[in-house]
């Protein structure tokens, strides 16, 4: 048996309340917050088995460690971090079921392609994640919560984004670090020009594709905006190494909601904490 760090005395009124997900290769991270109170948001990150012969196995030891994430709520969403994906203007795929398969085999290979193909609308911006999820993580996500959405961690972030680029119709590349890992989004002209993640092990290499993708872009290195969102400590050390080439690199404010100095929060998904800021 696991650890219990959500139960009732945590989450108080779960019906009042949305939960959201987000499933990673080595962690389970829940946020739970009322959509008319979200300063009252709770957040836990719960630790998975990161092999992926125990992945499954420990999925479910830790949801039923932690009960009251079966409760009745109000909504659930899924963010699922996997690299089979593939990102495709709808009018592409507008009404032909066969195409998303074979864009996805096409994007990612016919092994990884293999799991239920989930396709993740992201309707405003006209265009849709198509991703192959295990087949066994997304039954067990439908058996055992009440009629979750399953999106890729990706969705949330082009969500937010797009709505705040709109204000300024000039090119930005939005950059979410995480440990071993990070997102790059650039948008311009009232569209999504890329969305993607790359793996990263040194710091330098995440310099490497950020300017990789601004040249592949044609990003102006004094004009088009870079923002850096993500864990702090990693934004801190890659900002002033950014700067000798960039004019201007700068924070994603968090949202207003999140609570300072708290050490639970520090390692909060940024994908996951602006959920509640995109319905």
């Amino acid at each position: 048996m696991g650890i219990c760090v959500l139960d009732k005395e945590t989450i108080k009124e779960p019906r009042s309340s949305r939960l959201a997900l987000r499933l990673g290769h080595d962690s389970l991270h829940a946020l739970a917050y009322n959509p008319d109170d979200t300063a009252s948001a709770i957040y836990r990150r719960l630790p998975l088995e990161s092999s992926s012969a125990s992945l499954m196995k420990s999925l479910e030891e830790v949801v039923y460690d932690n009960p009251v994430l079966l409760s009745d709520f109000l909504q659930i969403d899924i963010l699922i971090d996997t690299p089979r994906f593939a990102i495709v203007p709808d009018d592409i795929i507008a009404g032909d079921s066969d195409m998303t398969q074979s864009l996805l085999i096409k994007a990612i290979g016919e092994e990884a392609a293999s799991g239920e193909v989930i396709l993740d609308d992201m309707t405003h911006i006209g265009a849709t994640i198509v991703m192959s999820v295990d087949s066994d993580i997304t039954a067990f996500m439908r058996r055992t919560f009440n009629n979750p959405t399953i999106r890729h961690n990706l969705s949330p972030q082009c969500r937010y984004f797009f709505d705040k680029n709109r204000i300024d119709n000039a090119g930005k590349m939005y950059v979410n670090l995480r440990r071993d890992a990070m997102d790059i989004i650039v948008l311009g002209n009232d569209s999504l020009r890329m969305a993607n993640t790359f793996r990263f092990r040194d710091i330098m290499d995440a310099v490497y594709y950020i300017m990789a993708c601004r040249e592949m872009l044609d990003l102006d290195p004094a004009g088009n905006e870079l923002l850096i969102a993500g864990d702090e400590a990693l934004r801190d050390e890659i900002t002033p190494i950014l700067r000798k080439f960039l004019g201007y690199v700068m924070p994603v404010v968090p949202p207003a909601y999140v609570p300072k100095d708290d050490e639970q929060w520090e390692k909060a998904p940024f994908d996951l904490i602006i959920l509640p800021l995109c319905e």
